[in-house]
């Protein structure tokens, strides 16, 4: 059984960005901090505020600075223990003094130093382990392999990260971006390649968008087989966040949607009612949600029958046809199907019995 990766949030980052209030952002990091979220990234521009606002979560919170030692200095005189100096390298060439001098200042603080390299997947393990022999004697936390280009794809990443952790002794974390819609595939492929800490944020929010934490989260568990215990009432916590965001979550969204677990036509409710892990990749209660049977367009007396065995109700065959009539009218109308309660409200009973 594989160690558990860390994640490093940067849901907090885009809530930042839209300035949203305190309150709300306090309700985020309050969610966060409840989830294996080991690291909360925040940008430079907002630390004022958010070491005043969110001085309960200080231990989580990591500054995203440049190569700055005004910058470094900053982040230690408002309290808080960790940044990540972002730099992008080019091969060849030799390291500005502002970045040395940065980390050097940074250390010098006694702050937990990552080094960003925004362009990391544009290198080849080369160029990085070449970046890496020049910074030796300057203790880091961790590397960061970024993909702000999205230029990668599930096989490269595996290759990039794998030949990387063979080579390298520091922590190293993957950060992708989701261009073209493989920032999750990524993650789990990084994470699989042995990566210590992947970038995610909830849903994937964000600009340019991210691995969606939750997909990653479960992905590993049930996939990869990672050693990761899933918190209580996940669902609704991804749900909360995105909420202070003014966000919703797709009824049908992976792992969080309040309709995944929702199955209508006859012969699938048949097979969930006999084994769920048939249609579900993995039980609704990891995630805080419920199993129910909808009635739709698709459903057939069998579909109405176990609905209204669940409630201890049975009905003649001819009653049963008149409902679904009257179900199937509904669905028409309201374009989409009907959850249990709506059936038993829509239909009254004894006016069929």
């Amino acid at each position: 059984m594989s160690v558990s990766v860390q994640y490093m949030d940067q849901t907090l980052r885009e809530g930042l960005r839209r300035k949203l209030p305190a309150a709300a952002l306090v309700l985020m990091a309050q969610e966060l901090s409840e989830l294996p979220v080991s690291v909360m990234d925040i940008p430079f521009a907002q630390l004022q505020e958010t070491s005043k606002n969110l001085s309960a979560y200080q231990q989580s919170l990591r500054v995203q600075i440049k190569a700055s030692p005004e910058e470094a200095t900053a982040v230690c005189r408002c309290g808080l223990s960790k940044v990540a100096i972002t730099y992008e390298h080019r091969a060849g060439e030799s390291l500005p003094i502002g970045l040395q001098d940065a980390i050097n200042k940074a250390l010098q603080l006694k702050l937990k130093v990552s080094l960003n390299l925004k362009n990391a997947s544009a290198l080849s393990v080369e160029e990085i382990i070449d970046l890496l022999i020049k910074l030796e004697g300057s203790p880091l936390d961790s590397l960061l392999y970024s993909d702000s280009g999205s230029l990668l794809d599930p096989f490269t990443t595996y290759a990039a990260i794998r030949d990387l952790k063979n080579r390298i002794s520091i922590l190293l974390e993957f950060h992708g971006c989701n261009q073209y819609g493989l920032a999750t595939a990524n993650a789990l492929s990084a994470i699989q390649a042995g990566v210590e800490r992947v970038g995610t944020a909830v849903a994937g929010i964000g600009i340019p968008g991210q691995a969606a934490f939750e997909e990653v989260l479960v992905s590993a568990k049930y996939l990869l087989h990672q050693d990761t215990e899933l918190v209580d009432q996940l669902a609704a916590r991804c749900t909360a966040i995105l909420s202070a965001m003014d966000e919703a979550a797709a009824v049908d969204k992976a792992v969080i949607g309040d309709n995944i677990f929702a199955h209508e036509s006859g012969l699938h409710v048949f097979g969930i009612q006999k084994n769920p892990q048939i249609y579900e990749p993995f039980p609704p209660e990891a995630v805080g949600l419920d199993r129910y049977l909808i009635v739709g367009k698709h459903s057939g007396t069998t579909s109405l029958q176990i609905v209204l065995a669940e409630k201890g109700i049975q009905v003649s065959s001819a009653a049963l046809q008149g409902m679904l009539t009257k179900i199937r009218q509904a669905v028409l109308v309201w374009k989409r199907p009907l959850r249990s309660t709506e059936v038993l409200e829509l239909c009254a009973v004894k006016y069929y019995e």
